[in-house]
């Protein structure tokens, strides 16, 4: 589960060579990194119309009391005041000034600070976001907000594991482009994955809810470059594969 059963040695070499690296050079070299993100954030917070993403921006209200903690190295840059789009952002920034970010999202752009970061890869980006910056459209552009939130978990039917083994059945997710009614109250036998974000809306065993249906159903629906990953292959179009009624009784016990 955990190594290839024809490993390749060069990945194996290289994985060493950046073990010793960390060993030996590991401090300084983090050290070095988390001195250019905090430098990073200084100088994009001091631009008009684009803002770096705090940890009380990014937590919704019902977990900011929770020992969660922002990674200094990855930074989240908020573009809304600025009349363009992340996506936008994103693709200025690699058309004009060859400048790869990490994600981009209707409203914002990500990016990485990693160990191999440099003071002038650091001001190439500063540079960038200046010079746009100071160019901002003069209409702002129109974001186009999601059309969900990501729906609540439901509860567990059974065992991840009992519900993936099953053979199940497959439902259309659509009726008429809407929310496929027969999937409500169906126990899930795969892990179904928008991307992006990539966190699960439904993993084996989630009993499935009309909020989470809908939600399914809007995105597939929508005009963005969404995929949902897990979704099965019907003549009708995507499906999700739900345990049979005789599966369900067996794990459930009704």
């Amino acid at each position: 589960m955990h190594a290839s059963t024809s490993p390749q040695y060069s990945i194996l070499a290289s994985l060493d060579v950046a073990r010793q690296q960390m060993v030996m050079e590991g401090y300084g070299l983090l050290n070095h990194a988390l001195r250019f993100a905090s430098m990073l954030r200084n100088q994009i917070n001091t631009l008009h119309h684009f803002k770096v993403l705090d940890l009380t921006d990014l937590l919704p209200e019902e977990i900011r009391h929770d020992p969660v903690s922002l990674d200094p190295t990855k930074i989240t840059i908020d573009t809304r005041c600025s009349g363009f789009s992340g996506n936008q952002i994103q693709y200025l920034l690699f058309e004009r000034f060859n400048i790869q970010v990490e994600k981009a999202t209707f409203a914002t752009v990500s990016v990485l600070i990693t160990i191999g970061t440099t003071a002038e890869k650091t001001m190439r980006l500063v540079h960038a976001l200046t010079t746009l910056d100071e160019e901002q459209p003069r209409r702002k552009t129109k974001l186009r907000p999601p059309r969900l939130t990501v729906p609540h978990f439901s509860r567990l039917a059974c065992l991840p594991r009992d519900a993936f083994y099953r053979t199940g059945e497959r439902l259309p997710l659509l009726r008429h482009r809407k929310a496929n009614p027969a999937l409500i109250g169906r126990v899930c036998c795969d892990q179904i994955v928008p991307y992006p974000p990539g966190i699960p809306v439904l993993v084996p065993g989630q009993i499935i809810t009309a909020e989470i249906a809908a939600f399914l159903a809007d995105m597939l629906n929508g005009n963005d470059d969404t995929e949902i990953h897990g979704l099965a292959a019907v003549p009708e179009g995507a499906a999700i594969r739900v345990l049979q009624t005789d599966e369900y009784a067996e794990l459930c016990g009704s």
